[in-house]
């Protein structure tokens, strides 16, 4: 937690200061959405490459 002094915020401590969260919605919302499209173009590697296995198997078949 980072402490920001606001001495007039109904939760400040006898100090004055207020606990933030060090966390950033943004970055984190970001973060999110890479690890969204990572995942999405892992699932296409995966598909693709099933589907290629498939392909060479029917090749034996023939």
């Amino acid at each position: 937690l980072r402490m920001e002094y606001m001495p007039n915020h109904p939760a400040a401590d006898e100090d004055g200061y207020v606990a933030k969260p060090n966390v950033e919605p943004v970055h984190e919302m970001v973060n999110m959405i890479s690890a969204s499209r990572s995942y999405q173009a892992n699932v296409e590697v995966f598909n693709t490459t099933k589907q290629m296995m498939v392909q060479t198997l029917s090749l034996g078949e023939g």
